[in-house]
């Protein structure tokens, strides 16, 4: 299943964070991560970011 993502929020859960994607079509999906697996993901967001910045804009 590949959905349009519609929202996100972060919060504090304890020791832990919860992530919360929201879906155009109204689902949602709520996740637990630690502090170092949301480090994780910043990193690697911002590797795709910096190297798609890098790419031709596509032309439709």
């Amino acid at each position: 299943m590949t959905g349009a993502l519609a929202h996100f929020a972060i919060e504090r859960d304890g020791e832990n964070y919860r992530l919360q994607l929201a879906l155009e079509d109204g689902a949602v999906l709520n996740i637990i991560a630690t502090f170092e697996q949301l480090d994780l993901l910043g990193e690697e967001i911002d590797r795709r970011l910096d190297a798609d910045q890098d790419l031709p804009t596509p032309k439709f």
